[in-house]
């Protein structure tokens, strides 16, 4: 099955768990900004092209795909306090009340490396067993 005009995603491949952060949404994650899970967000910015301290620093930039929806959003990645923990911030307002999420709820990010970009999990996929 293949979803998205722009972006086509076979949710029959295997996805790598690796490549995948998920989060249970806080009320502070939607009041202010999302904090991204620690060792998961570090293994996906491993594979990152061009990504740097300084950049997280100052905020890199990534798209965030929706494929059931066909919408993708900019989002910031940033690392703060003294580089102990990562968060979405500018363009994750926009992105959370898109995608209509509430506190509780589980939001799955993938990161795609051939796209470079995440890539909402609200749709049946496929885990790579390694």
């Amino acid at each position: 099955m293949i979803i998205g005009a722009l972006y086509p995603i076979d949710t029959l491949e295997p996805i790598h768990p690796a490549m995948i952060i998920t989060k249970q949404l806080t009320n502070t994650d939607l009041l202010q900004r999302m904090v991204l899970p620690g060792e998961q967000i570090e293994s996906i910015l491993a594979v990152m092209d061009g990504v740097t301290d300084e950049g997280l620093r100052n905020g890199t930039e990534v798209d965030v795909y929706d494929a059931t929806e066909e919408d993708e959003y900019k989002v910031t990645i940033k690392c703060v306090n003294n580089g102990t923990k990562y968060v979405f911030g500018k363009g994750w307002t926009v992105m959370k009340y898109s995608l209509d999420l509430l506190e509780g709820q589980e939001l799955k990010l993938y990161w795609h490396r051939g796209y470079k970009r995440f890539i909402v999990l609200n749709f049946q996929y496929t885990l790579l067993m390694i």
